[in-house]
């Protein structure tokens, strides 16, 4: 049977890709595209290894394969990115995301209670969107009222992602960008005056220290002056990274559960499998498509000879369907233990908010499903995407459930 590999750097080819992930699993796991420029990795042993060695696998070049725009922490290597990954843990502190939880719960119960009458909705829009921006954004010091806003802006911006500086895609990404500096720049130089607990407080003051402190008893010196340009792409990745995976998480959570409904009903009925549901959700939905490295010595990888500068794509989706490593891996299966998925990535640029994601698709579906227990997708196999290669974008998922009346 022929297969035709799509350019996995364009967003269309991620709307149905799970033909191409099989063949490229089993037939060319690490496969050179023509048409993409780079080298395609589909099974999870490869994604795994380019991830865990930095040395071999660089990401100051870029982590997407066709722009070396800067992402912030995601296109550092240490001992850089030590550094910055140091000033956000201070944010991220297992005690200050458990801390969370409450307030987490009282936000979806308010947007419950918004919605818990009307027997249809939007689930992207009238739910998944405002518990993670909410939460971004109260952490952050930004004001959560603006959270319509800031997805406008959070979504405009991830709209630029691979396309050329005439498309008017990008062009809605820079004017976005240029709105949401201007509404951050003020609070900036306000916390600086008047520094709070909010990430921007934290940020601001770690940017104008001399040294920074790693989290790891070591300190660094700064690697030269960090200027105000630095700290509005670290807050521009925050807020995208924030709530763009963990809103994708939940409502590709949701069409999973309407695609295996025995599975939902399991979790209504035994709760106290929400931590391995939750792994689950996010291996199965895999929120991150790709990212890229760029290979820094000449070296054989499963047979190729990959050359210095060559740039190798991860697909984490397939790495995490890969029956190799997860049985029946195309189902849901909320009892799956263990789950070694790669959903949050691997290795030093392992995501830093995993832990908040975590809590909030838990803390999110617990109270879905006590409300609104039959809910689901009107078409569960309908995936409304935006055109996107770096993250899933679900745009819209029209579902029912019975309406609790007050």
């Amino acid at each position: 049977m022929t297969v035709t590999i799509p350019d996995f750097t364009r967003g269309r080819s991620f709307d149905d890709p799970w033909e191409a992930y099989r063949w490229l699993r089993e037939h060319d796991p690490v496969h050179w595209s023509e048409e993409a420029g780079c080298w395609i990795l589909s099974r999870h042993a490869e994604v795994s290894h380019v991830s865990r060695h930095p040395e071999l696998y660089c990401s100051k070049h870029g982590v997407r394969p066709k722009a070396a725009a800067p992402l912030s922490i995601l296109t550092m290597d240490d001992p850089e990115h030590q550094q910055q990954r140091g000033i956000v843990n201070r944010g991220f502190t297992p005690r200050q995301v458990r801390r969370l939880a409450p307030h987490i719960r009282e936000i979806t119960d308010e947007i419950l209670d918004e919605i818990q009458n009307r027997g249809e909705i939007d689930f992207v829009s009238d739910f998944a969107i405002h518990v993670p921006l909410i939460v971004i954004a109260e952490l952050m010091g930004l004001d959560p009222s603006m959270r319509k806003q800031l997805h406008r802006w959070s979504d405009d911006m991830m709209a630029g992602e691979g396309r050329g500086p005439d498309d008017p895609a990008s062009q809605h990404s820079a004017q976005a960008a240029l709105e949401y500096v201007e509404y951050i720049l003020p609070l900036i130089e306000e916390r600086r005056a008047n520094p709070s607990e909010d990430l921007i407080s934290v940020l601001t003051g770690a940017f104008d220290e001399g040294t920074l402190d790693t989290g790891s008893g070591t300190t660094l010196e700064r690697m030269g002056e960090l200027e105000v340009d630095d700290l509005i792409i670290f807050l521009i990745a925050l807020l995208v990274a924030g709530n763009e995976t963990t809103r994708n998480a939940i409502s590709g959570g949701l069409l999973a559960f309407s695609r295996f409904p025995e599975e939902r009903d399991r979790l209504i009925a035994n709760p106290e499998m929400i931590d391995t549901a939750v792994e689950e959700i996010v291996r199965y939905v895999s929120p991150v498509l790709s990212f890229s490295r760029t290979v820094t010595t000449d070296h054989e990888l499963c047979g190729k000879e990959l050359k210095e500068g060559d740039k190798v794509l991860m697909l984490y989706q397939s790495a995490n369907r890969d029956e190799s490593v997860f049985a029946d891996a195309d189902r849901l299966r909320i009892d799956r233990n263990p789950n070694p998925h790669l959903a949050f990535g691997f290795g030093p640029h392992y995501c830093l908010g995993a832990n908040l994601a975590r809590l909030e698709v838990k803390i999110v579906f617990e109270e879905l499903f006590a409300r609104l227990r039959d809910i689901r997708a009107v078409d569960p196999d309908a995936l409304h995407r935006a055109d996107n290669a770096l993250v899933l974008a679900i745009e819209r998922i029209p579902v029912v459930f019975t309406p609790v009346r007050d």
